[in-house]
């Protein structure tokens, strides 16, 4: 590449490191000065990806070289590749990243599904997933289940949507599901609370657990 052509920036470190050994370049052209071996303990994708025959600079490919190293286009952004690399590195290095939206934890789930980042994707279930999130998420986090094929997850979601309306309101999420899985959703609800009312118009399973005392 000659001087005169544009020079994509580097990303925030620690994705800037001079002893870095390869490039990620995002869709958006921002380079992350990456260490193979982190990728490749966490993927193996990556690890499959590095493994094979890696050309040198001045060898005659189409592989692109910037300050000597070997740049790699993915299609992800610079937002999204962040938190997946920072997900990647040791956390002495790079904490975890902060979800600013569910939009960024359905991009990511993608992601980490696309390059075989099983670890990630339980590291972002774990926290996604949990009662506080549940509790005032949940037709959010049931979508994002659905449309992840998480199915553990999203069953864990569905019951916690049962505090929710019968007929929810429209969420962004929404066009995630399909309307089979929507429907699923409120044949559940409506399966559930039939269960109530029996319950509710025969309390015989209570006189019997908790006997009146003499």
């Amino acid at each position: 590449m000659s001087d005169s052509q544009y020079h994509p920036p580097y990303a925030l470190p620690p994705f800037d490191h001079e002893k870095a050994d390869v490039i990620i370049r995002s869709s958006n052209n921002i380079d992350f000065r990456v260490f193979k071996l982190f990728l490749s303990l966490a993927s193996p994708f990556f690890e499959t990806l590095f493994n094979l025959p890696q050309p040198s600079e001045g060898m005659s490919t189409d592989v692109e070289f910037k300050d000597g190293l070997p740049v790699i286009p993915v299609s992800e952004d610079s937002k999204t590749l962040d938190s997946l690399l920072r997900f990647c590195y040791p956390c002495t290095l790079a904490e975890d990243p902060a979800f600013e939206d569910f939009g960024d934890v359905v991009n990511l789930l993608e992601v980490a599904k696309k390059y075989s980042l099983d670890a990630v994707e339980r590291t972002i279930c774990k926290s996604l997933f949990s009662p506080k999130i549940l509790e005032g998420n949940s037709l959010r986090c049931f979508a994002i289940a659905c449309h992840a094929r998480m199915q553990d997850e999203c069953a864990l979601a569905a019951k916690y949507t049962l505090r929710e309306p019968l007929v929810p309101t429209w969420f962004e999420e929404i066009e995630l599901i399909t309307s089979s899985e929507l429907l699923s959703l409120l044949a559940y609800h409506k399966k559930c609370g039939n269960a109530v009312q029996v319950l509710k118009d025969d309390i015989s399973w209570i006189t019997s657990t908790y006997p009146a005392v003499p």
